[in-house]
């Protein structure tokens, strides 16, 4: 099963442009070949930095610290306070 695709439409300064064409050319792979792989890379790599941060996140340290009375989730009133 495929996944669906979406379609963006964005606007570059010339410079980058230019750039990108020199590269399609060389490479032979057209401009949208060419930007897919560059975004599929650059959301690899911010992937990878966010779950590093979560897997870092100071929350972690503090799971399962706590205490409770067996069953206590099923208690009527738990999680309430007074």
């Amino acid at each position: 099963m495929g996944s669906a695709t979406k379609h963006i439409q964005a606007e570059i300064d010339e410079r980058l442009y230019l750039m990108l064409k020199s590269i399609s050319i060389r490479t032979g792979k057209p401009l949208k070949e060419l930007l897919q792989e560059a975004i599929e890379k650059y959301v690899e790599i911010e992937e990878k930095e966010l779950k590093q941060k979560a897997k870092n996140d100071p929350i972690w340290k503090i799971v399962g610290k706590g205490e409770l009375e067996e069953n206590a989730s099923e208690d009527e009133e738990w999680g309430l306070t007074e």
